[in-house]
């Protein structure tokens, strides 16, 4: 089953470091990234100063990341900076995306515009504004070692996780309602449109994830989120809870029971009976962060 781009660059910045061994077959790791080791690809991975441990305010601080994160250093729109406590890690965004869409200018200034697939239908349910009007800074902090909450928590409007692209990651709502309701035929090959003020996804990102194992992101309450397939079955998972997350390995674990890592995957289930796939439908299992 092929990886996306993403997967493939971090797997490749991965032989460069020599941090981690190549993963074939069912094999996997839990070796991690040394946090102070700089990638030449446009995106920082600091520790700032060095940790005291008279002021570590969590039960395992860390002085690594983990190696998952090696996705977003390999990517050129994130910023990862892990605390010098050991124990949150922070992402910084500008929200636009490094891959093609109909929501670039289509003076095709970016290199990134592409048609759309039915540009009469596209054109009528467009939303308004290209990628390049807007200027963000999407900041999130969440801990290294994240917990399920006692109870779950409805996701907001706005952005409720960032994407390995950069951009953010919505829920299945608009302001007027959910996507379905005169917005989603305005949406670009990646489930994704421009407003309020802002370019996001709602559907399963293709360029990043589609149908595989990928990681698509992280949400606000510091959980990754994977493609529609699971990794330690290669098929789509059958225990998923009411917000399409389980325990179980991931690329970035090692491969035994007790590596195993709660994680949320895009949902398998198809929306309005097209091949369309709701990011996350669900509520938060974790404690969300802002991001502001």
């Amino acid at each position: 089953m092929s990886k996306s781009p993403h997967a493939l660059r971090a797997l490749f910045c991965v032989s460069i470091l020599s941090v981690l061994t190549a993963c074939g077959g069912s094999s996997s790791t839990d070796e991690t990234v040394d946090s102070s080791t700089s990638v030449d690809t446009g995106t920082a991975v600091d520790t700032g100063s060095d940790s005291d441990s008279s002021t570590t305010t969590c039960d395992s601080p860390m002085t690594e990341l983990s190696s998952a994160y090696l996705e977003f250093v390999a990517a050129p729109n994130v910023t990862i900076v892990l605390s010098e406590d050991g124990c949150t890690v922070s992402l910084e965004s500008a929200g636009k995306p490094d891959h093609t869409s109909s929501y670039w200018d289509s003076g095709n200034a970016s290199g990134l515009y592409v048609e759309p697939e039915d540009e009469t239908l596209f054109n009528q349910q467009r939303s308004p504004g290209d990628i390049e009007d807007y200027i963000n800074d999407y900041d999130l902090t969440v801990p290294v070692s994240p917990e399920l909450a006692a109870t779950s928590s409805a996701t907001p409007l706005g952005a409720i996780g960032i994407a390995l692209s950069g951009a953010p990651i919505f829920n299945d709502s608009e302001g007027t309602g959910d996507v379905s309701l005169g917005v989603i035929q305005g949406f670009d090959r990646n489930g994704a449109h421009t407003g309020p003020q802002t370019y996001h996804y709602h559907l399963e990102p293709q360029a990043i994830s589609y149908d595989d194992d990928s990681l698509v992101g992280i949400m606000a309450d510091g959980f990754f989120i994977f493609g529609r397939r699971c990794y330690s079955t290669v098929g789509y998972p059958t225990d998923l809870d009411e917000s399409n997350g389980h325990t179980s390995i991931t690329l970035y674990t090692g491969g035994s029971e007790e590596d195993a890592e709660y994680h949320y995957h895009v949902s398998t289930e198809q929306y309005l009976n097209g091949d369309y796939y709701l990011n996350f439908p669900g509520n938060f299992q974790g404690t969300p962060s802002d991001i502001n």
